[in-house]
Order: structure tokens, then sequence, then C-alpha cells
């Protein structure tokens, strides 16, 4: 996967078709057991600020390999299209994809959920649950030694300080953002989760989430997806998306749908229980190259379509007073 990355990034490097498209970074470089890993940010389209923005990320638990596989994968998907899709070159003029394809190289390098200091990076954040949430799952500060492990109080990690400043210099200013983190290994069907995970209360753009929604279910009516609040799962500590929307919040009155795409691995298990004996990766990815092969390819639709929704978001983002209370009363019947 690393050495895929490095070899898409000596690919964009090499031509100059992509001088106009695409921006490389390497944020940071993280030293672990005497060998150095990059992480590197591809931005893509339009540099004007307040331009719609999606962001991906994908690695951020390094045991849930096959979402930095997808992210991956759609990053050369749309890397290779540059170079003769006329319609995709006009829609990056408008609109801006920032791709994070593997956050944490280190627990994917060593097959752990954590990174290299033990910290399971979705509870490291400094954000409190206000409701009760699972033991040791929920998030805890015993000891690096136990999954789900915060770490230190108030000290944040160098990946999640990555993605804050690759936020922070992409994203604060859009006019409209929507950021989809993959992960893997809960449940029998893919779930899009929405904030939040550190309370029961319903996130301030409720009503242009399920107007994006109903767009979505009208144009694809079969689609695989189980949409519903991160609340409704379970409660954490620390969550960096709870984290980033109320900072994004505070500082901008636009619209920000963080969205986290949970890949059902129980699917994958129930249909090749043996797995779980075969790999470290057994529990959150498929293993038979033909369900990886369908995994990497089934969710290609969702991502088009949120960059096109992008493109086109007055349509579920300019809501009257009365459009706002619609949307706002139909998501609270469906959600809570």
């Amino acid at each position: 996967m690393i050495a895929e990355i490095e070899k898409l990034v000596q690919s964009i490097e090499k031509s100059e078709i992509y001088n106009d498209y695409i921006k490389i970074n390497e944020p940071a470089k993280i030293e672990y057991k005497n060998q150095m890993y990059t992480i590197h940010s591809f931005v893509m389209g339009t540099s004007e600020p307040q331009a719609p923005t999606f962001l991906l990320v994908g690695g951020v638990h390094g045991l849930e390999r096959i979402g930095a596989q997808l992210c991956s994968i759609y990053l050369k998907h749309l890397v290779d299209r540059i170079v003769w899709d006329g319609a995709l070159r006009d829609v990056l003029k408008k609109i801006r994809i920032v791709f994070v394809p593997l956050l944490n190289p280190v627990g994917y390098t060593h097959y752990t959920r954590c990174n290299g200091n033990g910290v399971d990076l979705m509870r490291n954040a400094p954000i409190e649950s206000i409701e009760k949430v699972p033991f040791l799952l929920g998030g805890h500060r015993f000891s690096n030694r136990l999954p789900w492990y915060r770490g230190i109080e108030n000290q944040i990690e160098i990946e999640n300080q990555v993605l804050i400043k690759i936020f922070n210099e992409n994203c604060i200013q859009s006019e409209c953002l929507v950021a989809l983190d993959l992960h893997s290994g809960f449940g029998l069907k893919d779930q899009l989760w929405f904030p939040h995970s550190y309370t029961k209360t319903p996130f301030l753009h409720l009503p242009h989430l399920h107007a994006l929604t109903t767009l979505f279910e009208k144009t694809y009516p079969y689609h695989i997806y189980k949409i519903e609040p991160q609340s409704h799962v379970y409660h954490i500590h620390g969550d960096i998306w709870d984290y980033l929307y109320l900072n994004f919040k505070m500082k901008n009155s636009k619209v920000f749908i963080p969205l986290t795409l949970e890949m059902g691995s129980w699917n994958w298990i129930k249909k090749n229980p043996l797995q779980l004996f075969m790999s470290k990766a057994g529990l959150f990815n498929p293993i038979k190259d033909h369900r990886k092969r369908r995994t990497l390819r089934r969710h290609h639709l969702l991502l088009d379509f949120i960059m096109h929704a992008l493109l086109s978001h007055s349509s579920w983002t300019d809501l009257d007073k009365s459009l706002h209370y619609k949307h706002e009363s139909l998501a609270h019947e469906r959600w809570y």
C-alpha cells in the first residue's frame, strides 16, 4: 500500500499534465523503530478557498486496511481519468477533492489498530462524551497495552495534528464541505454514520444531511447503505470528526457534513469464517480476492455522487425557511 502511494506520487510528478490539477504534500514524517513513515495528502482541483470541498480519509485504524485501499484506489481512478476526461477536468475547476489515503502508516504497516504510540486516533481528540460510553470501547486512559487507548490527556497525536492541519488549510473556508472517513469492522451491512459521537443531540446541519440523503435515495433507490447517527450505535470520547465539526461550526456559517463509511466486515466473516484465523486483518477486511475486488468497486457510485452533489450543492444547501423546517422535521421523524 505504501509502495503503491509512492508509485502514484512519482507518476504524478513525472507528468506535466497534472500540474494544474493535483498538488502533493508530505505534511509529516513519523519515526518508528528506526524507520520513517510518510503521510501524504493530495489536493485535487481548484485552489479557491471557498470552493466546495470533498475530504476523503483512509487508514485511521491500521487494521482496517480496506478503507485505506479504497481511498487510494479512488484517488488513482481520478488521476487516471484526468488524462482523458474533459468533463472531470471541468468539474475540478469548480470543486476541490482532498485525499489523505493513509493517515496511520505505522499501524497499517505493523497490522495494529493504533498508531506507534499505542493510541487509537479516533479517540484521541480533546473532546469528552456527555453520554455514557461503553467500557474500554468508548475510549480510556488506563494503558496503551489495551485497545481504544486515548493517549495522554490534552496531547494530540501527530497523525491527528496532520489531519487538523490539512483540514484548516484546505477545508475550513469552504462554502460546502463533505468529509468521508473510510473504516471497516462493524455489522453485516455497510453503514454511513453522521455526527455526533459524544452526544445524542442532533447536529446543526441535520436538515442539509436529510436533503442530501433524500437526493441520494431518489437517485439510487436500491443503494446498499444503512444511514444513521453514530450515536445510535455507541458513544465515544475523543472523536476527531466531532472535534473538527465543532471547530468548523465556530469559525464558519457554511455547511459541513462529516460522514463515516463503516464497511460491514461481519458479512465477510459470515461467508468465510476461516479468515479469522488466516490473518491479523481477518476481522476487519475481505480476505478472498473476489470479495476485496467487489468491495473496492462497489463504493465508487457513492463517491461519484458526493463529488457531483458538491458541484451542485445549492440544490440541497440553499434551503428556505419552509424547506429547512420540512427536512428538519422529517430527519427527526426518521432518526430521532
